[in-house]
């Protein structure tokens, strides 16, 4: 397969399913990763929801590959981050809820035909006394269930090293990753790049990826646009090429307010990045 470069079902904020497999074809996409986060405590970032019904596995698997298949994309990852509840949240029973829904929504993305599921590390709940420590040993047990889960349901569970996060650190990343045996990461360069970090800081973190996300960004910007900023993919792809992956790079743009404050034209700013992927890719592979 090599790399392959992928939409995201969730960038243009809270549209439905059927009428994002619809963009995602008109821009050339042929694979994507779908948006399942409207749960999540992001929403206001990626609020893209459809589940109508997590008890129903097969109904609501069935709708993710009838709509898909309908506008000639496969399924690649299903990106979720959490369910309104960090995952290594100090109170028990919240986790427990967490891990109910993660486990429904595991198996929905299993029957749909996702490689993988996609959720945040956990954050560190400062304002109720949980230290640095305590989120990251949670985290590391709250993991080890996830990845049980998902790979008796023959998928992966992967997370991705975000803002503020246990794992925003690539070395906290990769301790988490060792930490929870079939653990891998979805790597996006913007969220380490708010940390004032470049290529050479953040590509240790390859070695853990799974899956891979894309979008432009700065230290001042988390999203900036495509020509702009400091992610050099024509570098990381060939890193990836160089590295054996064998996987997918999502262009993963979001309808964020901010940007959406400045004028941005997502679908735009989408597909000149696509075609930056695409070049890279081009160029790498040969």
């Amino acid at each position: 397969m090599g790399i392959r470069v992928a939409g995201s079902t969730f960038a243009f904020g809270k549209m439905d399913l059927e009428e994002s497999c619809k963009i995602m074809q008109e821009m050339g996409f042929d694979v994507v990763d779908v948006g399942a986060c409207g749960m999540s405590t992001f929403t206001d970032y990626v609020p893209q929801w459809f589940i109508t019904d997590l008890d129903d596995t097969q109904g609501e698997a069935d709708h993710i590959r009838r709509t898909t298949e309908k506008y000639g994309l496969e399924v690649a990852e299903l990106f979720c981050c959490d369910f309104g509840v960090n995952i290594n949240d100090p109170d028990p029973k919240k986790r427990e809820w967490s891990q109910q829904t993660y486990e429904k929504v595991a198996k929905i993305a299993a029957a749909s035909g996702c490689n993988s599921i996609m959720m945040l590390p956990g954050m560190i709940d400062e304002e109720n006394g949980q230290t640095f420590d305590q989120a990251f040993d949670t985290s590391v047990t709250e993991y080890k269930r996830m990845v049980d889960v998902a790979e008796s349901l023959g998928i992966h569970c992967n997370i991705e090293p975000c803002i503020f996060s246990v794992a925003w650190q690539p070395e906290n990343a990769i301790k988490l990753c060792e930490a929870v045996p079939g653990l891998a990461l979805t790597v996006d360069y913007a969220h380490q790049t708010q940390l004032s970090l470049k290529a050479d800081d953040i590509e240790p973190l390859h070695d853990y990826a799974r899956h891979y996300q894309a979008k432009q960004s700065a230290p001042d910007s988390f999203q900036a646009k495509p020509d702009e900023g400091w992610v050099d993919f024509g570098r990381m792809v060939q890193k990836m090429h160089d590295d054996g992956f064998d996987g997918f790079i999502s262009v993963e743009f979001v309808s964020a307010p901010e940007v959406i404050e400045a004028g941005w034209d997502i679908r735009k700013e989408s597909a000149r990045l696509k075609e930056i992927l695409d070049e890279a890719v081009a160029a790498a592979q040969g």
